[in-house]
C-alpha cells in the first residue's frame, strides 16, 4: 500500500504542479493584458490633453475656436469635457462660450452614438495594410480613433474584442464587414468590464497578428 502510494504521488505531483502553473500563468496573463489595455486608454487621453490644453486656453479666439472643433474629430467624450470646462470659466457672452458649449452638446451625442474600434498592431510594417482597414471601418459608420503600436504582445491570430455582452451585436458587425473585404479576425468577448468607467459601450478592439491586415 505505501509502494503504490508513493508511485501514485510520483505520477500525481508533477501533473498538479503543471496544472497549477498553467493557472497561474493565464491569470498572470489575463491581468497583465487588462493592465495593459487600460494603461493604453489613459495614456491617449492623456496624450490628446497635451496637445490641446494649451491650444484651447490660448489667447487667440480663432485658435481656440479651431482647437476645441478639432477636438471633436479626435474624442468625442474628452471633447465634450474638455468644451463643458471651457464653458464654466468663459464669460456669459463670450464667443468662445458659444463655440464650447455647441461642440459639447455636438460631442456627447457623437460619444454616445457612435461605437469605436481601437486597432492595435505588433509590427510597423503592418500599419499601412492596418490603415486601409481603418478607411473601411469608418465608411462603415465606425469610429476610429487611430492605430497604436503595443509591445511584442498579442494573439497569434487577428481579434476583434468587446467588452459588454451588450455589444456583440456591434461585434459580429464588424467581423462581417472585415470577412467581406477579406480580412480575418476571431470574435471574443473579454469579461470584466461591464461596469468599467475607463472602457465605455460600443468599444471595440481590433488586435492584428503580426502580418494579417491584408
Amino acid at each position: 500500500m505505501p509502494e503504490r502510494k508513493r508511485w501514485i504521488e510520483i505520477i500525481l505531483m508533477p501533473l498538479v504542479v503543471a496544472a497549477v502553473g498553467i493557472v497561474g500563468t493565464y491569470l498572470i496573463t489575463g491581468q497583465q493584458d487588462k493592465n495593459t489595455r487600460e494603461r493604453a486608454a489613459a495614456d491617449r487621453q492623456i496624450k490628446i490633453l497635451e496637445i490641446f490644453s494649451q491650444k484651447i486656453t490660448s489667447r487667440d479666439k480663432a485658435e481656440r475656436e479651431l482647437a476645441l472643433r478639432l477636438l471633436t474629430v479626435v474624442d468625442g467624450d474628452l471633447a465634450a469635457r474638455l468644451a463643458n470646462a471651457v464653458f464654466q470659466t468663459e464669460p456669459r457672452q463670450s464667443a468662445i462660450r458659444k463655440v464650447a458649449s455647441e461642440v459639447a452638446e455636438e460631442a456627447t451625442a457623437r460619444a454616445r452614438s457612435l461605437p469605436r474600434v481601437y486597432i492595435h498592431i505588433r509590427k510597423e510594417d503592418d500599419r499601412s495594410a492596418a490603415q486601409s482597414v481603418a478607411e473601411k471601418l469608418k465608411t462603415g459608420g465606425f469610429v476610429v480613433p487611430g492605430i497604436e503600436r503595443l509591445a511584442e504582445i498579442g494573439p497569434s491570430s487577428s481579434e476583434l474584442r468587446y467588452f459588454r455582452k451588450d455589444d456583440k451585436f456591434g461585434a459580429n458587425h464588424i467581423v462581417e464587414l472585415l470577412h467581406s473585404e477579406g480580412v480575418i479576425a476571431n470574435l471574443k468577448y473579454v469579461a470584466g468590464y461591464e461596469g468599467s468607467q475607463a472602457i465605455k459601450p460600443g468599444h471595440y478592439e481590433l488586435w492584428f497578428a503580426p502580418g494579417q491586415p491584408k
